[in-house]
């Protein structure tokens, strides 16, 4: 299976083209899988973890437009924005 993975900042750094496909060796593969398979085999992308050391997520994934469920399956050529939380004051 074949997806793009869309940065946004501060994941998308200069010069970076923002978008990357991956090939992925499962055909079978959710959203919450995939922030493990990214931290843990993609880290680079992204310059930290996309689950934290409570097993939370750091990051909204929106596939195809669309805010889906943790569990929404992934199908070939499904694009997955991940867009970091991001708080201040």
């Amino acid at each position: 299976m074949i997806i793009t993975v869309k940065l946004m900042p501060p994941y998308r750094k200069k010069g970076d083209p923002g978008e990357h496909p991956l090939t992925l060796a499962s055909e079978e593969l959710n959203i919450e899988q995939l922030a493990g398979y990214l931290s843990a085999n993609h880290r680079e992308l992204f310059g930290y973890t996309l689950i934290d050391e409570r097993g939370l997520l750091t990051a909204e994934f929106i596939v195809n437009g669309k805010h889906v469920a943790l569990d929404q399956q992934l199908k070939d050529g499904d694009i997955v924005t991940v867009i970091p939380y991001i708080c201040g004051g």
